[in-house]
C-alpha cells in the first residue's frame, strides 16, 4: 500500500506549477559581445526569469534560485546595465558616483531598458538559445 500511495504522489508532483524550459544566448552589438547586462523576460502569466551576461555577452536565464530556464509563453525582454568593477580604481569610481556609462550601453539601456517601452519580446515553447542583438 505504501508503494502505491507514493507512486501516486510522485505522479501528481508533474502537474503542478508551469512548464520552465532552459534558455541561453548571447547578446551583442554590431556583432560584438555586451557584458555586464541584467537580461530580464517578463511572461504574460507567472515568475520573471533573469540572466547576467558575461564578458562573451553569454547569458543563462534563472526561473528560481535553484531551477535555470523561463515559463513557457510570451515574454517581454528589458535589460539593465549591472557593471561590475574590473579593479579596486574602477570600484572605487563607481562607490564614488564617479564611474560613467559607455555611449554605446548607454544607448542600450535607452533603448531596452524599461518594460513599457522595450521592443524585445520572445514567444518561448521549447529549450533553445535566443540571441540578443542590441542595436
Amino acid at each position: 500500500m505504501l508503494v502505491s500511495l507514493l507512486a501516486v504522489a510522485v505522479a501528481g508532483c508533474g502537474d503542478r506549477g508551469p512548464t520552465v524550459v532552459k534558455i541561453s544566448g548571447t547578446v551583442t552589438r554590431g556583432g560584438q559581445p555586451v557584458k555586464d547586462l541584467s537580461i530580464n523576460f517578463i511572461p504574460e502569466k507567472g515568475r520573471t526569469s533573469w540572466g547576467f551576461s558575461d564578458p562573451e555577452g553569454h547569458y543563462t536565464l534563472h526561473y528560481t534560485r535553484d531551477q535555470d530556464g523561463a515559463c513557457v509563453g510570451k515574454h517581454k525582454v528589458y535589460v539593465q546595465y549591472e557593471p561590475r568593477p574590473s579593479d579596486p580604481g574602477e570600484e572605487i569610481e563607481m562607490m564614488e558616483g564617479r564611474f560613467e556609462i559607455p555611449p554605446d550601453v548607454k544607448a542600450i539601456v535607452e533603448k531596452y531598458g524599461d518594460l513599457e517601452t522595450t521592443p524585445l519580446e520572445f514567444d518561448i515553447q521549447k529549450s533553445r538559445t535566443i540571441p540578443i542583438e542590441l542595436d
